[in-house]
């Protein structure tokens, strides 16, 4: 593994990631103000949405680093992770990272590490395809 697909994996899985977290995030908000009740829980639509975008942004990384599909993804997930504990610590200064976060990380990061090894066995499968299209025509 060199420094150049690292980083390649962590852009390309860095922004699947986010970009589709911020999809789900507005698809929760508008199920929340589509609603008819006062008092929307959206707990489990947040893990939800954190997991899909860490399974997709390992995925994405996983495709472009080549090999060691897990590391790839699980760098992914190291940084989305990152970038969400500063966000809370910077929006919730009172909240406290305690056994909740610790398992919601460590879930976290094995799915950036699944999504990763999925990119690197689908990866074979992407190159095939792009071959045929190019040498029909």
């Amino acid at each position: 593994m060199n420094l150049r697909s690292f980083l390649e994996s962590l852009s390309a899985g860095g922004k699947t990631a986010f970009t589709s977290a911020i999809l789900g995030l507005a698809a929760l908000a508008v199920y929340g103000a589509v609603t008819e009740s006062e008092v929307v829980y959206l707990r489990p639509g947040l893990i939800a949405v954190a997991l899909i975008s860490i399974f997709l942004g390992g995925l994405s990384g996983g495709m472009a680093g080549g090999t060691l599909g897990w590391l790839h993804g699980g760098v992914v997930a190291v940084f989305y992770l990152t970038v969400i504990m500063v966000l809370k610590a910077v929006m919730f200064p009172t909240a406290e990272f305690g056994a909740a976060a610790l398992v919601s990380s460590s879930g976290i990061l094995l799915t950036g590490a699944f999504g990763g090894v999925t990119g690197i066995n689908l990866r074979p499968l992407r190159r095939r395809r792009v071959r045929r299209r190019y040498l029909r025509g």
